[in-house]
């Protein structure tokens, strides 16, 4: 393996004649943001000062290899050259509109840095010098717009690509440059283009040494994802190369325009303890998705003991799984939809890992012409209401830590592979246990039990939207003595934190409520079907005659007591009780 280091300064690197740069399959789509981007514009502009004394500026290193058509395929600092390409980009917007002569040799300097350029013709702005293998459709058509000639701000202002993003960013810290510091603006120009930036350029004689520097490089810490280096061992082994790659971008792309699955690596931890449970690996330890798939040196590393990466199905089920998560509901049935709105309130994820064993239990439906929902659900719709116990159980008993929630979790996987019964760990706790442990709960907690309980109220009949609720305080949180009938500040205390006077309400509502009375609210829960918010038990306090009625002069009124929230505590610990005892 031999590799040729050079010192190359940015402007002839960029702006050589014929030059390409390939970002290659096996790399990783653009993930630099502003932050990034400002550090970059930071360094820059501390080097150049006032424009005096300039010394040079280390950018930082890019290693590549030069393929048999002399493009040189990114290996590392792709989001480096990608950064400086817009940068180069915005600079020579900033001359576009500049009619002035002297001002020509700029324009051609940025110009030739960004597209290949003819002493006869000018610039090919069709022929640009970066091209990526790895980009998303939707990122390619804003890069191709940005580098193009007739391009506008107004084309990309308010896109969310990165692409977009960091070139505003440049241009308009270029402009604000310009109109600030407008005697140095010509200096500044020049150290991008004169002998003062430079990188380190690494050549390496072959793809193989490419990759091989690719894994090392990042299994050691440099910024990759652990997806994103698991996609070069898989691109180095795989016979259709162009297939991978395609379907690899095709997976990225459905996972950005989500809001459901924040990366690959996601997908892949997934995918590692689906493989634990198919190996009955019940151990808690944490283990890291690389060594688990890419060493062999201890007997749980059954990713790469057992090729999992390799295998034909692995990418296909990696596809699939995005989908099933990127929208649960477009593949399950509308009671196991509910069930996995009720599992996203939970504390942590760790339930996600049984629902993806499901789905892997369950992947050859993927395989059919048509989906069958009802058949693929099937196993959803039994052993979803067993998670949901099993985790809620602890939860209920102050005992769902990460590691208790894992061990019910890999447990239960394990016994769906070995066809066995699910062996319970934790029992409801007593009524007295429960409420002491219930009302110590913080905000998000209580929301789980009251959104869970929602649904048990409800008898999960109907879709209840979590993502606008709030808890409210039935008797008002804040303490006023004139507002209140037969309650002393003592007793408002001691009540208020109760469960039985917490319940589920959407913003708008929870706002309107605020600290009125009870008979005020009323009219504001009875309206809550007409908001679109399918909360039964709201609509009933607010309808029902179950409140105790009391003279206030010559007007009667309802109101909320002490009786009131005892009894209303009771029955959600006795429809816990049922639904969590009798699930099965």
């Amino acid at each position: 393996m031999e590799f040729k280091p050079e010192k190359q300064y940015i402007a002839k690197l960029l702006g050589e004649e014929g030059q390409k740069f390939i970002i290659p399959e096996y790399q990783r789509p653009y993930r630099w943001t502003k932050n990034e981007c400002e550090t970059l514009w930071d360094d820059v502009v501390g080097v150049f000062g006032n424009g005096e004394n300039m010394s040079e500026y280390f950018l930082g290193s890019i290693v590549a290899f030069e393929s048999k058509k002399s493009e040189l395929e990114i290996i590392d600092g792709q989001q480096r050259i990608t950064t400086l390409t817009l940068l180069f980009r915005a600079f020579y917007e900033c001359f576009s509109y500049d009619s002035a002569k002297e001002k020509l040799g700029y324009l051609e300097g940025f110009g030739k840095c960004v597209w290949e350029h003819d002493l006869d013709k000018g610039l090919d702005f069709e022929n640009c010098h970066l091209s990526s293998k790895v980009i998303a459709d939707r990122d390619e058509k804003i890069l191709k717009k940005i580098l193009s000639e007739e391009f506008t701000i107004a084309d990309i202002k308010g896109n969310n690509s990165n692409y977009a993003k960091n070139y505003i960013f440049f241009y308009e810290k270029l402009e604000e440059f310009k109109l600030k510091d407008t005697l140095l603006w010509e200096k500044f120009c020049k150290m991008f283009l004169t002998k003062r930036l430079f990188i380190l350029l690494v050549i390496c004689d072959s793809q193989e040494s490419a990759m091989t520097i690719f894994n090392t490089l990042n299994s050691r810490g440099l910024p990759l994802s652990n997806a994103d280096i698991l996609k070069g061992y898989i691109y180095k082994k795989v016979k259709n190369k162009e297939k991978f790659a395609n379907d690899w971008k095709d997976i990225e792309t459905k996972i950005e325009e989500s809001e459901n699955v924040k990366d690959l690596d996601f997908l892949f931890l997934q995918y590692m303890h689906i493989i634990r449970a198919e190996n009955e690996d019940t151990n808690t330890a944490t283990q890291g998705i690389l060594p688990f798939f890419t060493k062999t040196d201890k007997k749980e590393y059954y990713g790469a003991l057992q090729d999992w990466l390799y295998k034909p199905e692995t990418m296909p089920f990696i596809s699939n799984l995005a989908d099933f998560w990127i929208n649960p509901k477009e593949y399950l049935s509308d009671k196991s939809s509910r069930y996995i709105g009720i599992l996203n309130l939970f504390q942590n994820d760790t339930w996600k890992f049984f629902v993806s064993y499901l789905v892997w239990r369950n992947k050859n439906y993927f395989n059919n012409d048509t989906f069958n929902k009802n058949k693929f659900s099937k196993e959803f719709d039994k052993f979803l209401p067993e998670l949901i116990k099993y985790i809620t159980l602890p939860f209920l008993n102050n005992n769902a830590t990460t590691g208790v929630v894992k061990e019910i979790v890999f447990k239960m996987n394990v016994s769906l592979y070995k066809k066995e019964n699910f062996i319970i760990g934790h029992s409801m706790p007593k009524q007295k246990v429960f409420f002491e442990i219930i009302n110590s709960f913080d905000t998000r907690k209580i929301k789980y039990i009251l959104f869970l309980y929602a649904y048990i109220y409800g008898e999960f009949e109907v879709d209840i939207n979590a993502s606008d609720l709030e808890v409210e305080h039935i008797l008002p949180k804040e303490w006023q003595s004139a507002n209140f009938d037969d309650w002393d500040e003592e007793n408002h205390k001691k009540y208020v934190e109760k469960i039985g006077n917490k319940i589920l309400l959407d913003k708008k509502s929870n706002i309107k409520c605020s600290n009125n009375f009870f008979a005020k609210k009323q009219e504001i829960y009875k309206k809550i079907y007409d908001k679109g918010y399918n909360l039964k038990e709201v609509y009933d306090l607010g309808t029902k005659k179950h409140t105790i009625l009391k003279q206030k002069g010559e007007n009667k009124r309802s109101i909320w007591e002490k009786q009131d929230i005892n009894k209303r505590g009771n029955e959600i610990y006795e429809k816990l009780s049922y639904f969590l005892s009798n699930n099965n």
